[in-house]
């Protein structure tokens, strides 16, 4: 009796969420398109109301603050392929459900360890022979950092999201004692460091982008193709399916969060040495978490990332010219439409994963049906009589 008092009840819902497993992918962009249209239009009319911008000036300036001269366009590229590069480090991990929180601290680290070596060793040994000694010492200083979390999750099943985020806390603090050691006298801000610095290929951007591109090849072999890409998706899936087959869970674990954090650190490499040529408690300015986003939105699909990273870095990019040019001293507004943004292309998955039932006369329907209903009736309602029926009223008079 109960049972059948809940299965009644359910039919009756005004509402019902019900999965989707058969959305073209044509119709899955369109939605995403649709909402970043509407989180746009509802950013810039935010923008108008608070500061009088005008939106149709403010979409001219976000392309102009990303591609208006030679410099940003390169800037602009250099950084989403940054951006990408740490998506691409936090994939392995998320598709094994490890949630690594902690990439801004493995690129920090990673950046530490690169700009001590161009300190204590540029000017002393050639700067090829110093890079040769950076490259896999910031690789390994990663790997250690995100190996820590990984052997407590394989060993003591840990908790990875808090543990690999009090980490970043301790990656700031060591770049903080650094510092402080090494300047303890002035603005306790490291110098350019002008030795050991990465090669130039045309520009100082093109290089890191086509290494990046080079590691989105290797992701996506290595997730696609390899050994253990299958047996971390495995993981992912299920440990104890995992354990059944064979594979041994707390090895792939470690191996792949430790793969994880060697990208990381090489990202912090690229930034010392490539980009800001100096580290700071900020280096990376919180990619690791942005990243997050761009993996997010991307399913954990390499190629995707790459779109969803440089998206992420127009918008960004595009709002800081809007807000120069438009002398809005106060970040919260504009740090408010990007969140605004984010959160309308992060709302639209729901969409896209679910689908939306109505209730209407004991019959589901989807919303486009219902409203495609509603219209019908009301045209209905508004339609003249057959021009037959007068004729035939006025014959019989």
């Amino acid at each position: 009796m109960p049972e059948k008092m809940t299965a009644k009840k359910e039919k009756n819902k005004l509402f019902h969420v019900e999965k989707r497993f058969d959305m073209p992918l044509w119709q899955s962009l369109l939605i995403r398109f649709g909402f970043i249209v509407v989180a746009l239009f509802i950013a810039l009319l935010i923008l108008t109301i608070s500061y009088g911008v005008n939106p149709f000036a403010a979409v001219g300036q976000m392309f102009i603050g990303s591609f208006g001269t030679p410099k940003r366009f390169w800037d602009f590229f250099r950084d989403g392929a940054l951006l990408l590069g740490v998506g691409l480090a936090l994939i392995p991990s998320f598709k094994m459900k490890f949630w690594n929180l902690g990439g801004n601290g493995q690129i920090i680290v990673g950046a530490l360890v690169s700009a001590i070596l161009m300190i204590d060793l540029g000017g002393k040994l050639p700067d090829a022979v110093v890079l040769l000694i950076m490259i896999p010492s910031s690789i390994l200083a990663g790997a250690v950092w995100a190996a820590i979390p990984a052997i407590f999750k394989a060993l003591f099943n840990t908790n990875e999201s808090l543990f690999t985020l009090m980490m970043n806390y301790v990656s700031v603090g060591l770049v903080n004692a650094f510092i402080m050691f090494k300047y303890p006298i002035g603005s306790h801000i490291i110098p350019r460091l002008n030795n050991a610095n990465f090669p130039t290929l045309f520009n100082d951007s093109l290089l890191i982008i086509l290494i990046v591109l080079v590691l989105l090849a290797f992701m996506v072999y290595y997730l696609k193709f390899s050994k253990h890409g299958y047996e971390l998706s495995v993981v992912g899936e299920s440990m104890n399916t995992a354990r059944y087959v064979g594979i041994n869970v707390k090895k792939v674990i470690i191996r792949t969060i430790v793969v994880s954090g060697a990208i990381c650190g090489f990202i912090g490499c690229l930034l010392a040495s490539g980009v800001d040529f100096t580290v700071m408690p900020t280096t990376g300015n919180n990619m690791g978490f942005t990243a997050i986003i761009a993996v997010w939105l991307a399913k954990f699909n390499p190629i995707i990332t790459a779109a969803t990273s440089f998206f992420i870095v127009f918008i960004t990019r595009g709002m800081t010219k809007v807000q120069s040019d438009n002398n809005i001293m106060n970040d919260a507004t504009p740090n408010l439409v990007i969140g605004l943004i984010y959160f309308f292309i992060i709302g639209c998955e729901f969409f896209i994963e679910y689908k939306l039932l109505i209730n209407k006369g004991g019959k589901e329907m989807k919303i486009t049906e219902f409203i495609k209903s509603l219209f019908t009736s009301k045209v209905d309602k508004v339609k003249l009589p057959p021009a037959t029926e007068g004729v035939e009223e006025e014959e019989v008079k």
